[in-house]
């Protein structure tokens, strides 16, 4: 299970840090796909609130809310702060992975061994080589206006553990505004950000 949230926890990041520049009213799914991609390597720090619901497919309801702050600063730093539902801290190097519960005063380290975690935090992610990216049920938009982009992962493993990810991109300022994470068991992990700063 903390493999599954830390593989979560850093795809959901790629796609916090995955920003444009503005974008013509309607792009295909590789104008998209480039411009996320091109963004994500030139940006070098980035901050944000955000706010977390987790869904459960077996209990069929939110069994968590959290809320907090990421900073970003390439390559591969970042740190989420929860304050909600209770303090708790996620730091990272690229290389290592430090789980931190302060109620607990516990640590636990993992090492960044999977190749599609590396990729991302060090700034070179390749969505087309990694993902098959598609517009989430066929259409580019949402009911809001934002582009939509499912990111199935091309590995069978990491597939079985991430499942898919779609993120919510912004056609005016191409920040990433929502990521939902549902994995093969049909639990739903969606993270909105807000107040980012470049």
């Amino acid at each position: 299970m903390r493999k599954s949230a830390l593989m979560i926890f850093v795809l959901v990041m790629v796609a916090f840090v995955a920003l444009a520049q503005s974008a013509a009213p309607s792009l295909s799914l590789d104008q998209v796909r480039q411009k996320l991609e091109e963004n994500y390597k030139t940006v070098a720090t980035l901050q944000a609130n955000f706010e977390q619901e987790l869904w459960s497919a077996t209990q069929g309801r939110v069994i968590s809310k959290g809320e907090g702050s990421v900073k970003y600063k390439k390559p591969g730093r970042m740190v989420w702060q929860y304050v909600k539902p209770e303090e708790h801290l996620y730091l990272t190097d690229g290389d290592t992975i430090w789980d931190y519960t302060p109620a607990e005063k516990e640590v636990t380290v993992y090492q960044v061994k999977d190749s599609l975690y590396k990729s991302f935090l060090i700034g070179i992610g390749d969505l087309k080589k990694d993902f098959e990216v598609s517009f989430h049920s066929g259409r580019a938009k949402n009911q809001a206006g934002l582009y939509q982009l499912d990111l199935t992962p091309r590995d069978p493993t990491e597939r079985e553990t991430i499942g898919r990810i779609t993120i919510y991109v912004d056609p005016e300022t191409f920040l990433v505004r929502e990521t939902e994470t549902i994995d093969a068991l049909g639990n739903r992990n969606v993270i909105r950000f807000k107040d980012v700063v470049k």
